[in-house]
């Protein structure tokens, strides 16, 4: 057998800065420096003798060569990863699920009660805050949030992410107009693709009187807002069932506009040695997940 010309790890990185169209991202997701992804790019496209990326503004953008590259390297990294995982006995591994932690709480009771119902005693669920364009190909099943998930061809859509203010019924009467909201703490989420100040910005409010009251993770933004400690910017699937059972209010702010993304996304496996045992698990995420137009679950519309 011929060997590579390319290091298997400098492919790895270009395959990841490929993905995410970014060297930052590329790098967090590979637990290595910017300037790593940066240098192996560079040394990659010296020993090719062509230009992979180009930067378009303050974006980075493929060339059609890096292109040409990335779809047969993506290819490449599958039937490794295929090959390894079937050294393993499928019927002895774990049903396997992924979930941005926000969704996870909201999604475990009704997918483990069901799994186990099915006599599945082996479950593993992954609630990790920050987004991994790639791994979530080692999921049966995986829940991808964030805009670059969008330009993934397997991945299917769960309907948009509608991002308006909302808080506790108790602090709605407070909200009459946009300036209410300087007498409010702004609870964000520091991890969310969406922010208080893209939603300001859109709807033209200042933010020199704001208060802000900021977390880490999405799971902490809940119990803050139905305490009444402020005002929230979170996906209304993320905040869906406690807008329906009424424990939360969207403010309704005159004049004022949501922002609407496509941002969350679901993979299921296509490996035949699994999927009759992960489609249960699917059908119950689209269930649970699916939004319609104006943000709110499929399954609890009308």
């Amino acid at each position: 057998m011929t060997r590579l010309s390319i290091p298997l790890s400098a492919l790895e990185i270009f395959a990841e800065a490929g993905q995410t169209c970014s060297f930052r991202v590329a790098a967090e997701n590979l637990a290595l420096s910017t300037s790593a992804v940066s240098q192996a790019i560079r040394k990659l496209e010296e020993c090719l003798a062509c230009q992979l990326f180009l930067r378009v503004g303050n974006r980075l953008q493929l060339t059609l060569e890096g292109k040409n590259l990335l779809k047969h390297v993506v290819k490449g990294f599958d039937e490794i990863r295929l090959g390894l995982q079937t050294l393993t006995d499928a019927r002895d591994m774990p049903i396997s699920i992924s979930s941005p932690p926000g969704l996870a709480s909201q999604l475990l009771p009704v997918v483990v009660q069901s799994l186990l119902a099915s006599k599945i005693r082996d479950i593993r669920i992954v609630a990790d805050e920050g987004p991994d364009f790639k791994r979530y190909r080692d999921f049966d099943v995986a829940i991808v949030y964030g805009e670059p998930a969008a330009k993934i061809d397997d991945l299917e859509p769960l309907g948009p992410d509608v991002f308006t203010p909302v808080c506790a019924p108790s602090l709605k009467p407070r909200l009459e107009n946009v300036s209410d909201l300087a007498d409010c703490a702004l609870i964000v989420n520091e991890t969310n693709a969406v922010t208080w100040r893209d939603w300001l910005q859109l709807n033209g409010i200042k933010t020199a009187n704001v208060n802000w009251l900021r977390f880490n993770r999405a799971s902490q933004i809940i119990p803050a807002v139905l305490s009444g400690f402020g005002v929230a910017l979170e996906s209304l699937r993320v905040l869906a069932p406690q807008l329906e059972s009424g424990e939360l209010v969207r403010c309704n702010l005159p004049g004022t506009t949501a922002i609407s993304r496509q941002l969350t996304f679901l993979h299921v496996t296509s490996r035949a040695d699994r999927i009759d045992q992960v489609k249960k698990v699917a059908d119950l995420i689209r269930s649970e997940c699916m939004t319609i137009t104006d943000g709110s679950r499929q399954a609890c519309s009308g």
